[in-house]
């Protein structure tokens, strides 16, 4: 049961095909963090081609429209108009031999008595999770911790993830622990980030990381980026903004160069994916201001209209070639 409900939460994820995150929720995060990723989920869905897109695949999926309104009736969460925003944020630190901290902070409307009511009263869930309340929160916890923990906060907000970044996150909302804020490093970095956008993140290079990259001579000069932050948005044109704060301004001429070589093998990979891949690549440019260097994408409207048409043709053509050749299989003569 526990996991039907997750699942409930995460089909308008899974149908549409994309991730979630949040409004300003900084105020939840905690110190430790040094990634985050926010997708404006209310955003997403309010998009008349998702709308159409959701509508198609439960014309397709009739079981899961049914657990979909079977949950919704029983909990009174619709997931597809009680989800407002998703923040995923981690930790590649790990502290004192604990996991690292990482989890998911999900904006909505909870109506958390109603939710384990129906938990409480499906027999298969009690095979699958407790029911618990810690330090004043209600928690679902899955006997198998693998499938997650998670806790209510209240009745807008939900934490799921880890052991740690879930009581990570319980501290902060008791005004025990520290917030992102007190990060300087990160928080300076996160405020950068266009929390309006459709999706967008931030994080700092891990040295495990940047260690690897002075071992490629190709990859070098990535080791001098220490922050980046990034946005993408589908309102009309298609626009993603990819930003790395390079350490030093006498390194960036060689981050650049490291860049733009490595643009142009993406270009080069994307001729073989076909011509209407290559063609949205290839708006794909890199400039600098100041230790700042910026990768950008933006394909018009129109053109992404154009695109799609050409690849969904492509699409229906390999579908009819493939029922030809299964036809033409059927019908060869048998030995």
């Amino acid at each position: 049961m526990f996991k039907k409900i997750l699942m409930t939460a995460a089909i308008a994820v899974a149908i549409t095909g994309q991730a979630l995150f949040a409004a300003d929720m900084t105020k939840l995060i905690p110190e430790d963090t040094d990634f985050v990723l926010q997708i404006n989920v209310a955003k997403i869905l309010a998009m008349p081609e998702v709308q159409k897109q959701i509508n198609d695949e439960f014309e397709k999926q009739a079981e899961q429209k049914k657990t979909y309104e079977e949950i919704k009736a029983k909990s009174g969460f619709d997931p597809l108009k009680d989800l407002t925003n998703v923040v995923l944020f981690s930790s590649g630190k790990v502290l004192d031999g604990k996991e690292a901290v990482s989890g998911a902070l999900i904006e909505g409307k909870y109506d958390i008595e109603k939710i384990l009511k129906v938990i409480k009263e499906d027999e298969n869930a009690k095979k699958d999770v407790d029911i618990t309340v810690v330090d004043g929160f209600n928690c679902v916890v899955p006997k198998n911790s693998k499938d997650g923990y998670g806790m209510f906060l209240d009745n807008q907000y939900v934490v799921v993830g880890s052991q740690s970044g879930v009581e990570a996150v319980k501290s902060v909302k008791m005004g025990k622990g520290k917030t992102v804020e007190n990060n300087k490093a990160f928080f300076a970095i996160l405020n950068k980030v266009d929390s309006k956008s459709t999706i967008s993140g931030a994080g700092l290079l891990p040295q495990a990381f940047k260690e690897k990259c002075k071992q490629n001579p190709n990859a070098a000069a990535f080791a001098n980026i220490d922050s980046f932050f990034f946005d993408f948005n589908n309102d009309k044109n298609m626009v993603f903004n990819l930003n790395a704060e390079v350490d030093k301004a006498e390194n960036v001429n060689n981050v650049m160069t490291q860049v733009n070589g490595f643009i142009a093998m993406i270009k080069m990979f994307a001729t073989q994916a076909g011509p209407e891949i290559s063609e949205a690549v290839n708006m794909l440019t890199a400039t600098n201001n100041g230790t700042t260097i910026k990768l950008s994408l933006d394909i018009p409207a129109e053109k992404v209209a154009e695109i799609k048409a050409k690849l969904q043709e492509k699409a229906k053509q390999m579908e009819q070639q493939k029922l030809e050749q299964q036809k033409g299989n059927e019908n060869a003569p048998r030995e």
